[in-house]
């Protein structure tokens, strides 16, 4: 019968094995992946001004209305999706809240659709762009960011995609939350007032006032972008929006929107919850060094034991 000393080795030989070989497996169990996920939940933002102040583009007096406004983004995955890519479907609405028909209530439409870095979360392909309201599909050049920012986000500034002037314009690092043991960086982006007609060509991006002179829509923004630090995913959206036809050296002459958005914390609840499920990668990586680093050092401790080191020593 083999002496206890012996039997004791053999127990902490076996626990080592299990350790190391459970640190080498660790990776098909505990994922500590931070790209983009495939079966991402929370896939809608949805900010509310109940206070709003909106033109109504149909009718030739440009009446402006003060109704409550929603501004929603609903974000489709969608294939081609690999390891590294995947294609986004975002569909952008601005919708009131008021006593006409659906479609008269609907402010603007658009659908975008383009290629992303699941890790970055930059665009990979130019995107193709359908509005509903005022002209046929078209291809637009896109960069930098928008609803996904780059996993392990930085405290830095990202150019971020601005979807009415179909550029970017930078993000910057604002502050670093702790939200629900998430810690969250917000980034600001502020857009000056921009003359939209000068970037792109759209029936609503010029007017004529009363007076016969030519207006000019221009676009302003004060956007926050709260992003959970691990995955990158955006978990809320708060923004500052006034837009208005102006002269053109800017002069403001008709509101076309004004608005001032928050989203539901329900909502912003489920994005948190979303950003939860992924794991720092960090985090994982250490723990199967420490679990396997402890698992080599019981494996090299039983088989000095076994070999009856210990029982030679005492005797």
């Amino acid at each position: 019968m083999l002496p206890k000393s012996r039997l004791l080795s053999f127990l902490v030989l076996s626990i080592g094995v299990a350790l190391l070989v459970a640190g080498l497996v660790a990776p098909r169990f505990l994922p500590g992946d931070s790209r983009l996920p495939l079966d991402l939940t929370a896939t809608t933002w949805t900010l509310t001004d109940d206070e709003a102040q909106t033109r109504l583009m149909t009718d030739p007096g440009g009446r402006v209305l003060d109704v409550p406004v929603t501004r929603q983004l609903h974000v489709e995955i969608q294939n081609p999706a690999d390891e590294e890519t995947v294609t986004l479907r975002v569909g952008e609405t601005l919708m009131r809240d008021s006593l006409q028909e659906e479609l008269d209530r609907l402010i603007s439409a658009e659908v975008w659709t383009f290629g992303l870095d699941r890790t970055t979360g930059e665009f990979t392909t130019p995107a193709t762009l359908t509005d509903q309201l005022a002209s046929p599909v078209s291809e637009v050049p896109v960069a930098g960011v928008w609803l996904k920012f780059p996993s392990d986000a930085q405290q830095a500034t990202y150019e971020v995609f601005e979807p009415r002037l179909r550029q970017t314009r930078p993000a910057e690092f604002a502050e670093e939350l702790d939200i629900n043991g998430r810690t969250i960086h917000r980034y600001r982006q502020q857009v000056e007032p921009t003359n939209v007609a000068e970037l792109y060509a759209s029936p609503f991006n010029t007017t004529a006032f009363a007076d016969g002179e030519r207006g000019y829509l221009f676009h302003s923004v004060t956007r926050d972008f709260l992003v959970d630090r691990v995955s990158g995913l955006v978990v809320e959206i708060r923004e500052d929006v006034d837009s208005y036809y102006g002269t053109v050296d800017g002069e403001k002459r008709e509101q076309v929107l004004l608005f001032e958005g928050q989203m539901p914390q329900q909502q912003i609840d489920a994005h948190l919850r979303a950003a939860g499920e992924i794991r720092d990668p960090a985090v994982v990586d250490t723990v199967r060094w420490v679990v396997m680093g402890v698992g080599g050092l019981l494996i090299l401790a039983g088989l000095v034991g076994a070999t009856g080191v210990f029982a030679r020593r005492r005797g």
